[in-house]
């Protein structure tokens, strides 16, 4: 046996820890060393610093202004033998008070970073990791760039590693790189711009007054875009502006989403997020949604481009869109998309997918239409707990003309049970009313004056209602029966060339 081996790994460890100046150099207390660069450009080199020595675990770096605009190497740290790598050094504070770029090892921050002088623009060229949970001070017109905009795709710029970044300061923190990791990030102040995909898996809280930016270094779609799939945005008066084709797991929150652009393209995965402010931005700006999960949206809205709902179920609880914005549900049949909810939407058709007319946190209401049409594998589904429209149940109400296109209707009373000659009117308002209903239930046509069971109670229904374009539907004498709560079936769509559609098709959404 070579007794020899384990006591040298053992010193040679020792020299190259020493040698390195890093985490596993000789424990020593916290120092504050600045940059002064008097012998080279490299951090491993004790004689740059004052005072004079290589920073190691802990300690807090100062870069000045004698600095700029140079290309700093850290190559401190130390490598690892056993492991065959270089384990980073982790500073306490980094403080930037110039122009400058950092290259080389990775680093570890646990309590801050900071610029400060105005007009400044650093970059962290290098792998970043939080050690904890970590200030970001950022003055006014400074930027702090993590990785480059020659660094490889997807290589990353800072690790959240599960910590929560504090940005303060107006200045503006810019990713080149992948943020990473679970985590979250909470801006004071100031501005955060994606310029490449990332993969960060947290939430990022933007108080009043801030901005997120998810583009490209453009401005107008060509190039990398910041995408953020995995990203909850929760906005507090804040600003979410998107320039180029992005994804976003959630919106949540108040104040305005932005979309900028010919290029803009929001795809909103859906996890149950609420947003409620203004959505701006024009045709042929697009929205997407929702996954397998849902989006609710509330307030008013200037935004007049077009929404596509693929698949989940995409909420209004009372938002207010302009008449030129197109909504558009379109799905397959075993993914039916739902639009839902009440409030103004715009122009909107529905393809193998839902229509639920069904309250939003225990409240019914009016949903309004300019123009509505609906294809033959349509559920257009009522829940109605009363008979007065807005309270016991909601009302579509247009202000143009609804195709029915022997969409399936179904109604649903959870025990709610109307007296005879209880009449509700279903649609009302419309200037033209072409086409009539199917009972979801069994399939059957429901042509003017049709009688139909439904929660085991039995309806006769009009379409000749108000000024003679209402759907009106009335309950007939009869003892309620029980009767098995049904879904909308999935028909096939109509052959193409029979489609019913009068005055415009199918949205069809472009590819990722």
């Amino acid at each position: 046996m070579h007794r020899w081996k384990f006591p040298v790994l053992f010193g040679l460890l020792l020299v190259v820890a020493a040698a390195g100046g890093g985490s596993g150099g000789t424990a020593q207390a916290a120092t504050t060393r600045v940059w002064t660069g008097l012998s080279s450009l490299n951090w491993n080199t004790a004689a740059n610093w004052d005072p004079v020595g290589v920073p190691v675990a802990g300690d807090s770096v100062v870069i000045g202004a004698t600095a700029y605009g140079k290309t700093l190497n850290n190559d401190a740290g130390y490598f690892d033998v056993v492991n065959n790598r270089t384990v980073d050094l982790v500073l306490d504070t980094l403080s930037i008070g110039t122009s400058v770029k950092i290259v080389g090892n990775g680093l570890g921050i646990s309590a801050a970073i900071q610029m400060q002088k105005p007009e400044n623009i650093s970059i962290l060229d290098i792998p970043v990791v939080l050690r904890g949970d970590v200030q970001v001070s950022l003055a006014t017109g400074t930027n702090l760039l993590m990785r480059s905009e020659t660094s490889p795709a997807g290589s990353v710029g800072l690790d959240m590693a599960g910590h929560t970044l504090s940005k303060s300061g107006n200045g503006g923190l810019i990713f080149l790189g992948d943020l990473a990791g679970p985590g979250t990030i909470a801006t004071n102040a100031g501005f955060l711009t994606f310029i490449q995909p990332v993969t960060f898996g947290g939430t990022i809280s933007l108080s009043a007054g801030t901005e997120a930016t998810l583009g490209t270094l453009t401005g107008n779609g060509a190039g990398p875009c910041g995408s953020a799939p995995n990203t909850t945005f929760v906005l507090s008066g804040a600003k979410l502006s998107v320039d180029c084709a992005v994804s976003v797991r959630s919106l949540a929150g108040t104040g305005e989403i932005k979309l900028l652009g010919q290029a803009a393209r929001l795809w909103i995965a859906g996890t149950g997020g609420a947003f409620e402010g203004n959505i701006s931005g024009a045709r042929p700006s697009e929205i997407l949604c929702c996954s397998a999960g849902s989006q609710t949206f509330r307030g008013a809205s200037t935004f007049t481009g077009n929404f596509f709902v693929t698949s989940g179920r995409l909420t209004l609880d009372g938002a207010t869109f302009p008449a030129a914005s197109q909504f558009s549900a379109q799905g397959v049949p075993v993914s039916r998309p739902s639009l839902a909810g009440y409030g103004t939407f715009g122009e909107t058709i529905l393809t193998t997918a839902n229509l639920a007319m069904a309250p939003v946190n225990g409240q019914f209401g009016f949903a309004r239409f300019p123009t509505l049409q609906f294809a033959p594998d349509v559920g257009v589904v009522y829940e109605i707990k009363g008979a007065t429209p807005g309270t016991g149940f909601t009302q579509i109400v247009m202000a143009g003309e609804i195709f029915l296109d022997d969409a399936g209707l179904l109604l649903t009373f959870g025990g709610y049970s109307p007296p005879a000659g209880q009449a509700f009117t279903l649609i009302t308002g419309a200037s033209g009313l072409s086409g009539t209903f199917s009972n979801a239930q069994d399939g059957k046509p429901l042509p003017e004056g049709a009688a139909f069971t439904a929660g085991g109670m039995q309806f006769k229904i009009t379409y000749k209602g108000g000024a003679g374009h209402d759907v009106v539907i009335t309950r007939q004498a009869g003892a309620a029966t029980p009767t098995p709560t049904a879904t909308p079936t999935a028909t096939p769509p109509p052959t193409p060339g029979q489609t019913k559609f009068k005055r415009f098709v199918p949205m069809v959404a472009r590819e990722n």
